[in-house]
């Protein structure tokens, strides 16, 4: 009995000893996975311990309620499925559980991607059985078969009945996988130079990302034309603004109440593109929430040190193209005719932000709404110089002008079609005959009188984006200045979608509001750091109790909004004096009701409401007659009920 204590001890001795040796002591070339990633990766994403950042990542509300969407449920069950099956093997579970993995994207044929898997076995490559196990894996309906290349083995598994091959090598700590033997090719001929691992751009990015969570790269060359799989040709195009980045690191992290993207992307300086112009542009305070209505789908606020500045870096992005040389000559033009200068009439009163507005409208028969504000300097100055641009206007063009009061502010019309396509290029062409008011501490411009009334009456009443705390305990996560910064209200936002997107498009959307609508808030900001772009996105989670109570809020902000243009006061159906028309120059103002029937009627003379005043309940019948002069009520109004009955008359 001494004896075998004895032997057995002396076996537990030794392996320890071989335990230490090995897993402590022995020396190991460590390979760091990106070195074998080929030098073609669209997409690289990194996890330095896989399975415990996926359950940090999906151990929460948001992606428990995500799963009941049937797209994501597959790829969350399949995820859930395989940490199961890795559990119960505890070998392969020791092996790979807790080790760094590299997933890489390429294309391996023409428009047709595959995937390359590296795992960091760390000190477990020192065991021969590693290589030993993967005959564990056979049976008599696999195959396993060996080559050599360049150096390296590559272990081939086939199986009986199927196409499907995998590829496996082994390569000091690092074991490959993929489903394409070109890939594991690739991959061995990265072991002594590897490209994307020794890029000072990717090495800019990669130190500053957070190891603890789940790293995407994006390698742009190859990402754009991964993506062009998917996009149309306009859509592909729309894309040119990535040619000035190399790679972009994206960390995700997800709680019971936000899910956010945060990374770095390169910017070279050498190429010009709207991201270069944002770049050098430098930041600015996001002050457009202060005036943007509670009804706002989606704002845009791009902010920069100088506008002088960022006017140049614009310029430089289009400067060698046919478009730039189109527009320097268009904007030669329009400085000489009217006898104004874009820098010293335009851009000097200008301040740090330009912000770019859409309201939500439960009408369906409106066209979206769209309004540019531009932040001034000084009340005084804007006034002085768009005056100034207005008088030239005047002296060198027919045009009548037109400008109104409204609820104490001017609108007032820049009679120049493009105006702004001019100035700034194609990104400012949707405001093309642009009216405009002061409100706050910007000037905003529209295609519709009617819009600038909107956003001028919710700034009177305090109803403003800035008003509601919820936007606002939102907005605290972000930083208050930025170069560019996007608000999306998606509920509003996929109503809205419906008056510009195709209707497959719309469809599609459609199909997955009631995921999307439980991101009642979406923020994108974008901001210099160093020679690299920062940015990150914030998406806002509420579960479906909060969701309704959230909509019915914003219902409540529209309908008050609507209120104004479209329902009943106590003394008449419409209040029509807070009514203004789509064109100042429009000859009559008219709307309708959800079906279609025609709601009211009236002639204008410029821009004012003169002559005829009709209106009609829903099913087209005349409730209401009467006239206007010069925008006031005049003569006797008569008021009809749906029988066609006068009950009331009144006289101005």
């Amino acid at each position: 009995m001494k004896k075998v204590l004895i032997v057995l001890l002396i076996v537990v001795v030794i392996a320890g000893a071989i335990y230490l040796y090995f897993f402590y002591l022995s020396p190991v070339k460590k390979n760091d996975p990106l070195n074998a990633v080929p030098a073609n990766a669209a997409v690289v994403i990194k996890m330095d311990d896989p399975f415990t950042q996926w359950k940090k990542l999906t151990s929460n509300e948001i992606w428990n309620y995500l799963k009941t969407n049937t797209y994501l449920a597959e790829i969350g069950n399949s995820i859930d499925s395989m940490n199961a099956e890795m559990k119960e093997n505890e070998m392969l579970w020791e092996m790979v559980a807790a080790r760094p993995v590299v997933i890489s994207i390429h294309e391996v044929r023409r428009n047709e991607y595959d995937y390359l898997y590296i795992i960091d076995l760390q000190k477990a490559m020192q065991f021969n059985f590693l290589k030993n196990y993967i005959d564990q894996l056979t049976d008599e309906t696999t195959a396993v078969q060996t080559r050599d290349y360049h150096g390296g083995e590559i272990i081939d598994i086939s199986f009986k009945n199927s196409p499907t091959h995998i590829y496996l090598n082994f390569n000091d700590n690092l074991l490959s996988v993929s489903t394409t033997h070109t890939l594991i090719e690739q991959s061995i001929d990265q072991k002594d130079e590897p490209q994307i691992a020794r890029d000072l751009y990717f090495l800019d990015v990669n130190r500053r990302m957070d190891d603890d969570q789940i790293t995407v790269y994006l390698q742009h060359k190859y990402f754009t034309a991964f993506l062009q799989q998917w996009l149309t040709q306009d859509e592909s195009a729309a894309l040119s603004f990535l040619e000035s980045t190399v790679y972009t690191g994206i960390n995700f992290d997800m709680s019971d109440e936000h899910f956010t993207m945060s990374g770095l992307s390169n910017v070279i300086d050498s190429v010009p593109t709207m991201l270069h112009a944002l770049h050098k542009g430098g930041k600015g305070r996001i002050k457009l929430p202060e005036i943007a209505p509670d009804n706002t789908s989606y704002f845009v606020s791009l902010g920069f040190n100088k506008a002088e500045k960022f006017y140049q870096h614009l310029v430089e992005t289009v400067a060698s193209s046919e478009e730039g040389k189109s527009y320097q000559e268009n904007k030669r033009k329009l400085e000489k005719f009217l006898g104004i200068s874009i820098e010293e009439h335009f851009l000097s009163w200008m301040d740090d932000e330009i912000g770019f507005i859409q309201l939500s409208t439960d009408n369906p028969h409106a066209v979206a709404e769209f309004a540019l504000a531009l932040k001034h300097k000084g009340v005084d100055e804007a006034v002085k110089n768009l005056n100034f641009i207005k008088d030239q206007i005047r002296k060198k063009t027919p045009v009548k002008f037109n400008g109104i009061e409204y609820k104490d502010h001017e609108i007032n019309f820049l009679s120049v079609k493009g105006f702004f396509k001019i100035i700034f290029g194609r990104a400012f062409s949707k405001i093309e005959k642009p009216y405009y008011a002061i409100v706050g501490d910007y000037v905003v411009f529209s295609n519709s009188p009617r819009t600038l009334g909107k956003i001028i009456t919710r700034y009177n009443e305090e109803a403003t984006l800035s008003g509601n705390s919820d936007f606002s305990d939102y907005m605290s996560r972000f930083e208050d200045k930025s170069t560019l910064f996007v608000y999306i209200n998606p509920r509003q936002l996929i109503a809205d979608s419906k008056k510009f997107l195709d209707r497959e498009s719309y469809e599609a959307i459609y199909a997955h509001r009631e995921y999307l609508e439980s991101f009642p808030m979406i923020g994108i900001q974008f901001k210099p750091k160093g020679k690299l772009l920062a940015h990150e996105i914030i998406f806002e989670y509420m579960n479906y109790e909060q969701v309704k109570i959230w909509n019915d809020l914003f219902a409540s902000a529209i309908q008050q909004s609507a209120d104004t243009v479209f329902t009943e006061e106590p003394e008449e159906s419409i209040a029509i004096e807070d009514i203004l028309p789509d064109d100042l120059s429009d000859k009559n103002m008219s709307d309708h009701y959800p079906n279609g029937q025609l709601k009211y009627e009236v002639s204008l003379k410029n821009g004012l409401k003169h002559g005829t005043y009709l209106e009609y309940d829903s099913l087209g019948n005349i409730i209401i007659k009467g006239r206007y002069k010069n925008n006031l009520k005049s003569g006797t109004w008569k008021f009809y009920n749906a029988e066609g009955d006068l009950v009331k008359r009144e006289r101005f």
